[in-house]
């Protein structure tokens, strides 16, 4: 079995003809995550984004397992969140899960996620319609789909975003958990992302005008 490894090469960004990083290169193996650290603008959302394989850089590759992600099923290895969620508004709590344990041919009874659903204090929103729920608990919804259906990569844009002090203590007991188990985690983050016996890279991103 070939090992989990994440390379980004030479990677450069272009948005609206203006550059916003260049030359940015990392590698993250097999049980290692990486901090994105930059003011607002610099381009945190916009190097995940490329390093999630959901836009094109202007210059540089990115690699999995030796190969760029054109020449490989990336995407099906991969966890991706933004500020969005990509939760479904309309359906319920249990409704979106159902859903994701679709799209991911999970074959676990949904009772087997009762747990989850108590960890992440939304058992009593089960049958609540997304729409309805508060910025925590949409957050905590997008999260619940991340730790119940195991992927090698997780590329999270500000993962804490509304969480309170308990959710973001279970996101750290999860995190170690993936890292563990020979995942990798690329991040922003306003807040302090320190799990317990698990190192974390940085990587300081500079705004390109700074670095003139």
């Amino acid at each position: 079995m070939i090992e989990n490894e994440l390379e980004v090469i030479e990677l450069s960004c272009i948005r609206q003809a203006k550059p916003i990083f260049s030359a940015i290169s990392f590698q993250l193996a097999a049980g290692e995550a990486m901090i994105v650290v930059a003011p607002n603008g610099a381009g945190k959302s916009s190097l995940l984004r490329l390093a999630a394989g959901l836009a094109t850089p202007f210059l540089g590759e990115i690699k999995w397992r030796g190969k760029t992600i054109q020449q490989t099923s990336y995407q099906e290895n991969l966890h991706y969140l933004s500020h969005l969620n990509g939760i479904k508004l309309g359906l319920t709590v249990k409704e979106n899960l159902q859903l994701a344990k679709r799209l991911h041919r999970d074959d676990q009874p949904f009772s087997s996620f009762n747990s989850m659903l108590s960890f992440l204090q939304l058992t009593a929103h089960e049958n609540v319609p997304a729409f309805y729920l508060s910025a925590g608990q949409k957050r905590r919804l997008a999260l619940a789909r991340i730790f119940l259906f195991p992927k090698p990569i997780w590329i999270l844009d500000e993962p804490l975003t509304a969480l309170d002090n308990e959710s973001q203590t279970f996101f750290l007991s999860q995190l170690a958990i993936h890292l563990q188990t020979g995942g990798i985690a690329l991040m922003s983050s306003h807040h302090a992302i320190s799990p317990k016996n698990v190192a974390i890279k940085s990587l300081q991103l500079i705004p390109h005008h700074e670095s003139l």
